[in-house]
């Protein structure tokens, strides 16, 4: 996985008056081998791998954005603010910018690219096939910070002493104790931004700051440092993934809903994958694929071929009483949950519905299962499209309802009716037996999005 951010300089002028003119050049994005700013001038027709533009903005634009780029999850709907984040379109200064979209799981990045909507608007055409590429997050940070680098050295060859993006890059934010502290990983060496944060508390503000949805310098810092103080009782992935779900739960109501909705577990009597190696393909690989492998590993080691999952049988894997599942009128009043303490382990889910606690639960098995990668005290199946939510919806559909058990139930009948005896037979919902049908390309993908990863 590669992503190549380059400019290739062109200058303007014989003198540079500006940072513009200094980093004035052609600038090309290729990911993966795949060019996302392929196109053509208007003036002479012939394809280029990218506008000539000047690189300044972009660079200002990435090193602004740089939190929310690298930690900020997709919402539900994408409102203007997400968009200004994280849409290369919204960069400014008077250029074409391409159609890239830049999106996060926290482990890898996506970058999607769109031709021009207005093929003579401008003078400059993008052109080809929307494309679609993925890299994990390191790469990503190198070639930003490569390029920032090499823009701040443009500035220096011609002579451009001071600029907003030196600033951006070596001077402390106004917060108090809260610096951006990326000099180090933008202005010189090979390393990348995150690695080069000075601060770890620093990082973690900054983190779920733009988890959050804000940009630099305009998150609420009571909110933001609350959260930091329940990092030593949830656990620091724990806080981070409640930021990503965009909720406002804390230590209070978890424990609330837990008084009022939990179920006792015992994490050793729940079932523990033979050699599994979710920790070593972790963001490595897609999530749904890492989710679907660990389901599959399981059903061969304690299931029968593609026979459904009963509730005794789920609650057994989870190291917990069926009554979690059956009882359906104790409800969670913020998301389904496990938090283990030294003495006990307290489950509490979501769903009236016996088929969404069923899902929850295989979702927090999921959570148990990889403790090898991540072991703290809460553990949480949210609404957010973090990597690890996409691993846990992934799992869960797998092991409850997996596609080759629902092909031979099927056979080849799709029809509605059918697709609803499917769901009883597996005892799940009729949505999680259609979006296994669309993501596995059984199905049209009208209305679907990407391979499990919103289920």
């Amino acid at each position: 996985m590669s992503v190549e951010l380059n400019l290739t300089p062109r200058t303007l002028h014989d003198a540079a008056a500006s940072p513009e003119e200094a980093t004035a050049g052609v600038l090309s994005l290729e990911v993966n081998g795949t060019s996302l700013t392929e196109g053509v001038a208007l003036d002479d027709d012939v394809l280029q791998p990218g506008p000539l533009a000047s690189a300044y903005p972009l660079a200002e634009w990435l090193v602004w954005n740089w939190w929310r780029l690298r930690w900020e999850p997709t919402p539900p709907h994408i409102g203007r603010s997400w968009a200004f984040a994280h849409r290369l379109s919204t960069v400014g200064g008077g250029y074409r910018w391409p159609n890239v979209e830049i999106s996060t799981d926290g482990e890898r990045v996506h970058l999607t690219s769109a031709p021009s909507v207005e093929p003579r608007a401008g003078t400059f055409r993008y052109v080809g096939a929307p494309r679609s590429e993925t890299v994990t997050a390191s790469s990503f940070e190198s070639a930003v910070a490569a390029f920032v680098r090499c823009v701040l050295a443009q500035l220096s060859k011609h002579g451009v002493a001071a600029s907003n993006l030196g600033m951006l890059v070596q001077a402390p934010h106004s917060r108090p104790g809260a610096s951006l502290a990326l000099c180090a990983g933008f202005a010189s060496g090979p390393a990348t931004p995150t690695s080069h944060v000075t601060n770890a508390d620093d990082a973690l503000f900054r983190r779920l700051e733009a988890t959050l949805g804000y940009d630099l310098g305009e998150g609420d810092e009571t909110v933001i440092r609350r959260r930091l103080s329940e990092v030593l009782t949830l656990g620091e992935q724990a806080v981070v993934e409640l930021a990503a779900d965009a909720a406002t739960v804390g230590v209070h109501e978890l424990s609330e809903s837990l008084n009022r909705a939990g179920f006792d577990a015992q994490p050793t009597d729940g079932v523990v994958l033979d050699d599994g190696d979710a920790a070593a393909r972790w963001g490595t690989t897609a999530a749904w694929r890492v989710g679907v492998a660990m389901a599959r590993q399981l059903r061969e080691q304690e299931l029968q071929d593609g026979d459904p999952v009963t509730n005794s049988r789920l609650a057994q894997m989870a190291g917990t009483s069926e009554r979690v599942l059956t009882e359906t009128g104790l409800v969670s009043d913020c998301l389904s949950f496990e938090w283990e303490t030294d003495d006990r382990s307290r489950i509490a889910l979501r769903s009236k519905w016996t088929t969404g606690r069923r899902f929850d639960l295989a979702r927090l098995l999921a959570e148990r299962l990889l403790q090898p990668v991540e072991a703290e005290p809460l553990h949480t199946a949210t609404r957010s499209y973090t990597y690890r939510q996409k691993v846990q919806r992934a799992f869960a559909a797998e092991l409850l309802a997996p596609i080759d058990a629902i092909d031979a139930f099927l056979a080849e009948d799709y029809s509605d009716d059918r697709q609803g005896e499917a769901a009883g037979h597996f005892d799940v919902s009729p949505y999680m037996i259609h979006s296994m049908l669309v993501n596995n390309h059984r199905t049209g993908r009208e209305g679907a999005l990407d391979a499990l990863d919103r289920m």
